[in-house]
C-alpha cells in the first residue's frame, strides 16, 4: 500500500503550487491552505467512494487515516507547514517516513478489527 491511497493527486495538484506561491512568514494564509486542504481531501475521498458499491466504500476510519497522512504529508513536504507544528525539516521527514508504514498498517488492523465483528 501506499500513501497515495490516503493522499489524493488533487491534493497535491492544490496543495503544491499553492504553497510554493506563499511568502514564509504568512501563517495565516499556511493555517487555511491546511485546512482547506485537510476538508478537500477527506471530501474528495468521501465523494469518490460514493460512486463505489456500498461493500467496495472505505469504512470510516479510512477517512480519519486520510486527514492523518494528509497532515503528514503536507509537514514533511513543507517546511513552512512544519515550521507551523514546530518541526524542524528533519522531524517532518521522520513523521512523514513513519505515517508511510504506520498508516497503512492501521487501515489493515482497523480494517480486519471491524471486519471480524
Amino acid at each position: 500500500m501506499r500513501l497515495a491511497k490516503y493522499v489524493p493527486a488533487e491534493t497535491l495538484a492544490f496543495f503544491v503550487p499553492v504553497t510554493a506561491g506563499i511568502d514564509a512568514g504568512r501563517n495565516g494564509l499556511f493555517v487555511l491552505v491546511v485546512v482547506i486542504g485537510l476538508v478537500g481531501t477527506i471530501g474528495y475521498l468521501w465523494l469518490a467512494a460514493q460512486k463505489l458499491d456500498s461493500d467496495e466504500r472505505p469504512l470510516p476510519h479510512f477517512y480519519i487515516l486520510a486527514g492523518v497522512a494528509y497532515l503528514c504529508w503536507a509537514a514533511g513536504t513543507s517546511t513552512d507547514v512544519a515550521k507551523l507544528v514546530s518541526m524542524d525539516r528533519i522531524a517532518a521527514g521522520v513523521v512523514l517516513g513513519g505515517a508511510v508504514f504506520l498508516i497503512p498498517m492501521l487501515d489493515a488492523a482497523f480494517t480486519r478489527l471491524l471486519q471480524s465483528r
